[in-house]
């Protein structure tokens, strides 16, 4: 099922600041690829859809009609599309939800009047245990209901699954590169990105680079209690006692015999209780420099 890419398809998205944008299709998707839209109504009609009277579940087949069915849904909640069109869309550089009667234009600040939709009679989802990660239920929630006021969930400090100690004695964190997205499956085939940071490096303080014999372009090797990188050493200032790799490196476009790139493999099998979202960002480890 080759899906088309954006520019190979119509359709509107919405941004983190809630403005709604629309995308016309630019030019035909290449071979047999569709959008998925396109997929999602051949499958439906494949597997025979229904709603409970008996008619097919799916009763809309373009991107716009699919809007409309979107608008309808989204009607009296929070985010409320009902007001938009895909010719309004077409004429404005975005609109912010929700757009209704009383903003046909959207709106573009929440809560001004200080009310937020933290009700019980029309939340969806009832907030969790932030430390145990345990769901919270609608009778529980009513018990202590905010009506309308911001929720603010406070915990207890926790310390982190692992500290430094003797063996392992540095703070290791682990993030991006101006260069590349996540693991390069795109970026690393860009000539010009991928020539301005082809590989992995440690970036180490001026301070450990002294303690430890270290200078700009050795090679040295981060060892934790899971895995190992090896990469030249980049002197840079950073905070003495934390060294940080770049996670973007594995081995889709290398021999993994060649060297160990990946610094995801030092982190923690830990993940957050309620996000899920792993603990990628930090670890405890140990550097040497190696021939």
């Amino acid at each position: 099922m080759p899906a088309a890419l954006w520019g190979e398809k119509t359709g509107c998205f919405t941004n983190a600041d809630r403005t709604v944008h629309i995308s016309h299709k630019a030019v035909e998707p290449p071979g047999e690829a569709r959008s998925d839209l396109d997929i999602f109504f051949d499958f439906a009609h494949r597997m025979d859809l229904k709603d409970k009277d008996g008619a097919p579940l799916v009763k809309w087949r373009t991107p716009e009609e699919t809007f409309e069915a979107w608008k309808q849904c989204s009607k009296g909640r929070p985010c409320d599309y009902s007001g938009m069109s895909y010719e309004k869309l077409s004429g404005s550089p975005g609109i912010q939800w929700p757009c209704k009667e009383e903003y046909p234009n959207g709106k573009e600040r929440l809560y001004t009047d200080g009310i937020f939709n933290t009700g019980y009679d029309i939340c969806e989802t009832f907030g969790y245990d932030i430390i145990t990660g345990v769901e919270r239920n609608k009778k529980q929630y009513k018990a202590n209901d905010p009506g309308g006021r911001a929720v603010i969930v406070a915990a207890d400090y926790e310390t982190p699954h692992e500290e430094p100690d003797d063996k392992y004695p540095l703070w290791l964190t682990t993030g991006r590169s101006v260069y590349h997205f996540h693991t390069r499956t795109k970026t690393g085939r860009s000539k010009a990105l991928n020539d301005a940071a082809p590989d992995v490096f440690v970036e180490i303080s001026h301070e450990d680079a002294h303690s430890y014999g270290i200078e700009e372009g050795d090679m040295i090797k981060v060892v934790s209690r899971r895995g190992s990188v090896k990469a030249p050493a980049r002197i840079a200032d950073v905070i003495p006692g934390t060294i940080f790799i770049p996670f973007h490196y594995g081995y889709w476009d290398k021999d993994q015999s060649e060297h160990e790139r990946a610094a995801n493999e030092l982190t923690l099998p830990v993940w957050d209780p309620v996000s899920k979202q792993p603990h990628f960002k930090y670890a405890a480890v140990n550097m040497t420099k190696v021939s």
